[in-house]
């Protein structure tokens, strides 16, 4: 046979295939189809308030983007999942919504025990995942998927120790927190750069989530007779700590992190317990002179009625950068983390954002006291 009958041949089989295809194709194009986003929070448990004020953020994101026409026309559709904020339940939520709810990538989580529990499953899977929570050193670098709008809870805890340090002159401490990542990543830093500033902790009690009773713990903070007490937990762990060391009769001013800046603490406990508390800051500032600041409280308040939970923010701008980098790089894992990873700045609700190598976010810390109900800012950014 000649060449030209082998080539005549060859464009046949081409030209068929063609059209077996493009007759074949599918009716409705995939680019199409709607944007499947994972969002596993704690809607129910003692971290709950923190799960429904990122709720909250997400829906308002939602709103606006599919306003906008979606992600270069496709609509943007968040599947939530209940992890309760316990690593188990957690490990159940994702599964679910990677395996049957068939998710593109992840947003979410408060609680740093879920978000490690999950590293091994989206480095498996290859999803992104934007936590607007998870703040655990333990978390930086774990995996090149990871990202997050929270800060990472060693560069609150280092503002914490050298403000008590050098701005309140204080000289003992004894650290109460709970017995998990979360407490752990913040109470042991603080704990190391306060010695290492020239105080001196005089003990340190542990609490199981969800834990109602406290009273031993603070029986023995007692005995200790420490000058401040440094609180990490959740918020109605928190409030349920100040309130029974307030009944125990110990004088001794908490020092805490952000996430006390909620109000369901001050609905809790009452105003006298915890004036004078100082925290570090790392929630949304409703006095920011920020535009995007701005704007999202007014939307935030057409929406609901009410002023922003300490991580509305944060799952805010969490969709928003997702959204966006999508828009740029499709959903694949790899393209997206590489987008995430070169992003060189990013117009959110808490400034002008980017992500560190180990997929941190970079942030002001703020310095706040509790003062006739409410946390006034001292210092607007007081980062170690």
């Amino acid at each position: 046979m000649s060449k030209k009958s082998w080539i005549g041949i060859a464009a046949l089989v081409i030209v068929t295939v063609f059209i077996i295809w493009f007759t074949n194709r599918p009716a409705v194009q995939t680019s199409k189809l709607p944007i499947k986003i994972g969002v596993s929070l704690p809607l129910t448990g003692d971290a709950a308030a923190w799960g429904k004020s990122q709720q909250n953020g997400y829906a308002l994101a939602l709103d606006q983007i599919n306003a906008q026409g979606g992600i270069n026309g496709r609509k943007l559709v968040l599947i939530y999942g209940d992890d309760r904020g316990l690593p188990k339940e957690g490990v159940s939520t994702l599964r679910k919504l990677i395996d049957i709810d068939k998710i593109e990538a992840l947003t979410g989580v408060a609680n740093s025990s879920v978000a490690l529990a999950f590293i091994p499953m989206i480095d498996k899977e290859r999803i992104i995942f934007v936590s607007s929570g998870a703040s655990s050193p333990k978390l930086t670098r774990a995996s090149r998927y990871f990202f997050r709008t929270w800060p990472s809870d060693i560069a609150e805890a280092l503002a914490m120790a050298k403000y008590a340090a050098e701005a309140l002159k204080i000289k003992t401490v004894s650290c109460l927190y709970i017995n998990n990542d979360y407490g752990i990543g913040l109470a042991e830093p603080f704990a190391r750069k306060f010695v290492e500033l020239g105080g001196r902790v005089r003990g340190k009690e542990l609490f199981e989530q969800n834990a109602t009773d406290i009273r031993a713990q603070l029986t023995k903070i007692k005995e200790q007779n420490p000058e401040t007490i440094y609180l990490a937990g959740n918020p109605r762990e928190m409030a349920r700590s100040i309130l029974q060391a307030r009944e125990l009769a110990i004088p001794a001013r908490f020092l805490s992190i952000s996430t006390l800046n909620d109000a369901e603490v001050f609905s809790t406990i009452k105003i006298a317990d915890i004036e004078g508390t100082v925290i570090t800051d790392a929630s949304f500032d409703p006095n920011s002179d920020w535009p995007e600041a701005k704007k999202f409280i007014q939307d935030f308040r057409a929406k609901f009625q009410k002023e922003p939970g300490i991580l509305a923010n944060t799952a805010y701008d969490a969709l928003m950068i997702l959204a966006h980098a999508i828009g740029r790089a499709g959903t694949n894992a790899e393209a997206l983390s590489s987008y995430l990873h070169s992003m060189k700045e990013y117009r959110g609700v808490a400034g002008m954002i980017n992500f560190t190598e180990g997929g941190d976010v970079n942030r002001p810390i703020r310095i706040s006291v509790a003062k006739n109900g409410k946390f006034e800012v001292l210092e607007r950014d007081y980062r170690q």
